[in-house]
């Protein structure tokens, strides 16, 4: 059965009238709703109810709203897969980041605004990077890739220093394993944008970090020593990790 959500609607009856009393809720209450809608992967309902929370009650810190309404549109955008929607996409996630950047700017140290702004930040560079590959009229700025996949470093760095065991409450797949393998891609992306060998030793680190998996253990080399061994470990375990979003 589905769970029912809030706000809930009393109507009241009589002889003489007809009415319809609205009962706001607190803002504690139309958040929880709103991540219960998000656990159901209803989005749509997840940010109306973060709105509500917002502009319906008197609350003087609305960062779990807004860090909520991050990771609702985030979520909603990445199910509109395709060239097709990508205008929708791109649209959803400026506003995911306005979201994440407004809770950032309340709570810099929480856990779930620098992984939503790790995603984001580097959700923008392949984006680039894919215009780079595929979009021949695109003037892809390669000095842009770069500080874009590095923004995303700088925001996962605190996220790593200050929540050595994150983990997204609202989905087992977002967990600072999952931060890890995205931090060895960057460091993969880096090295070819820049032609510039001295990330390998930070890119083999993340790989080595990843505790769901080892690499060692599932591939004939006995550590990762090289570009071609961590590309390979790379490519091992990204079908679970890729599948997470």
């Amino acid at each position: 059965m589905m769970k029912k959500l809030l706000p809930i609607f009393f109507l009241f009856f009589s002889c003489e009238s007809l009415g319809e009393q609205t009962e706001y809720l607190d803002y504690e209450s139309y958040v929880q709703e709103a991540w219960s809608a998000f656990s159901l992967s209803d989005y749509e309902t997840s940010i109306n109810l973060f709105n509500l929370a917002i502009n319906q009650t008197n609350s003087s810190n609305f960062s779990d709203a807004y860090t909520g309404l991050g990771w609702a549109f985030m979520y909603k955008s990445n199910n509109l897969p395709g060239n097709f929607n990508q205008a929708e996409r791109e649209n959803l996630r400026e506003n995911s980041s306005s979201y994440f950047e407004d809770a950032y700017d309340i709570d810099p140290t929480s856990g779930d605004i620098l992984a939503g702004l790790t995603f984001l930040y580097n959700y923008d560079a392949e984006y680039q990077i894919y215009l780079y590959f595929n979009d021949n009229n695109y003037n892809v700025n390669n000095n842009n890739i770069s500080n874009l996949l590095n923004k995303s470093l700088n925001i996962s760095n605190s996220l790593i220093q200050d929540h050595n065991n994150y983990n997204f409450l609202y989905d087992d797949c977002i967990d600072l394993d999952n931060i890890r393998f995205l931090r060895s891609k960057m460091y993969l992306n880096l090295m070819n944008f820049n032609n510039n060998n001295s990330y390998l030793d930070l890119l083999i680190n993340e790989l080595n970090s990843i505790n769901k998996f080892s690499c060692i253990d599932s591939t004939e080399f006995e550590t990762i020593s090289n570009l071609g061994e961590a590309i390979e470990c790379i490519n091992h375990i990204s079908d679970f990790f890729n599948s997470c979003h």
